[in-house]
């Protein structure tokens, strides 16, 4: 019994033991974290040092290869260290986003000309307020005008006819169902400020952009390819349709030119016909996705537990796309007048891979999965990874 009671003892001490090393070594490593957050403090005030060279040189935001350096860099520290390079990998991209973020904010409230009495029509909305804020953010004096309720930082004009009073610009953020009777009625009031529309699809919209500018409205077209949540334009694109004057379009313009945001101009028709692509065929793809998932009966749950990394990829931004708004959804596809064509490419695409698949015709699905990775591939790395 001695015995066995000095074991336990024993036991007893190398557990205490043992809770103590535990507790100690979290300690370290909450120190460690500390140490570890302060030099991330120090590389991104770097960061925003470069950024303001880069800003004053007009050296351009992100230099890829650069970049491709710097993760080499961590790369081959991983391994002289004997960590798994991917570890490297994931950090160089952490670190590396963060820094373009610090600069990109810089940037991307540069504004070189005057300052601009700005009506936000549909300000209280998502991407209202996200100009407002941008606007806002590059020294220009703010109005809002929204019927719809909500508490808003910017002052608020009665209504759209005392709103244009005084304005320079005027932006419709508003839905692309209600923005023909705008443009009527900015044109039936006679204002001389610039007014820009930012709507997905134009086409259906041409005549009254065509009757507008023929009653006088200076109107400029413009779609920003990025929803209200983005925090900065790096990797962002703003289309702007090469309709109306020069002069008006160089106002607007000239709100994206020191951005760090890429600048397209295309003319109405080119334009939705690449939104039938961009927007309608990848809203239509995942919406095709995630109902064959449900069609498949398999709840969402269980498919996750076995999920490779290909799967949880798709599913995050197919989770995206089904939370959106259905309104929206529906009239990006609706108002295109390329849809049929776009769903009739998705149908013959599913056609060759299913004929290939059922005929086990080996040789045709290598010969498809080729062209798609020779066309993919002709897309630079620095491109996918915008």
């Amino acid at each position: 019994m001695v015995g066995h009671h000095s074991a336990a003892q024993s036991l007893e001490r190398t557990g205490h033991t043992d809770c103590a090393l535990l507790e100690q070594h979290r300690r370290d490593i909450e120190a460690l974290d500390r140490r570890i957050l302060h030099l991330v403090c120090e590389r991104l005030e770097l960061a925003r040092q470069i950024g303001n060279i880069k800003g004053r040189t007009g050296v351009p935001l992100r230099n890829f290869e650069v970049e491709t350096v710097v993760h080499r860099r961590f790369e081959d520290a991983c391994r002289d260290l004997g960590l798994d390079p991917e570890v490297g990998r994931d950090l160089a991209l952490f670190l590396i986003d963060k820094a373009v973020e610090e600069q990109a904010t810089q940037q991307d409230t540069a504004y070189r000309g005057d300052a601009l009495e700005t009506l936000v029509v549909g300000g209280n909305g998502g991407m209202g307020g996200w100009f407002a804020r941008f606007l806002r953010g590059q020294g220009h004096r703010v109005r809002i005008v929204d019927p719809s309720p909500g508490d808003s930082e910017f002052e608020e004009a009665p209504s759209l006819p005392a709103g244009v009073v005084g304005a320079d610009l005027v932006v419709l953020a508003v839905p692309m169902s209600v923005c023909g009777s705008l443009i009527d009625e900015l044109a039936e009031l006679g204002t001389t400020a610039v007014v820009v529309e930012i709507c997905s699809l134009k086409g259906h919209l041409a005549p009254t952009f065509e009757a507008a500018r023929a009653a006088g409205l200076r109107l400029v077209s413009c779609h920003p390819l990025f929803g209200p949540d983005a925090k900065m334009l790096s990797g962002r694109t703003v289309v702007f349709c090469s309709e109306g004057l020069v002069r008006d379009r160089a106002i607007v313009r000239g709100l994206f030119e020191s951005t760090s945001a890429s600048l397209v101009e295309l003319d109405i028709e080119e334009h939705d016909r690449r939104m039938g692509l961009v927007l309608g065929l990848t809203h239509l793809s995942n919406l095709v996705f995630a109902r064959s998932l449900v069609l498949a009966g398999v709840g969402a749950t269980e498919m996750t537990q076995a999920a490779g990394v290909t799967f949880r990829k798709q599913m995050a931004t197919t989770r995206e796309v089904s939370a959106e708004n259905p309104s929206l959804y529906f009239e990006i596809q609706a108002l295109n007048a390329i849809t049929p064509e776009t769903g009739n490419w998705l149908r013959q695409s599913l056609d060759e891979w299913l004929g290939a698949v059922v005929s086990r015709d080996e040789e045709e699905f290598s010969s498809l999965m080729t062209e798609c990775r020779d066309y993919l591939e002709s897309i630079g790395e620095g491109e996918c990874r915008k």
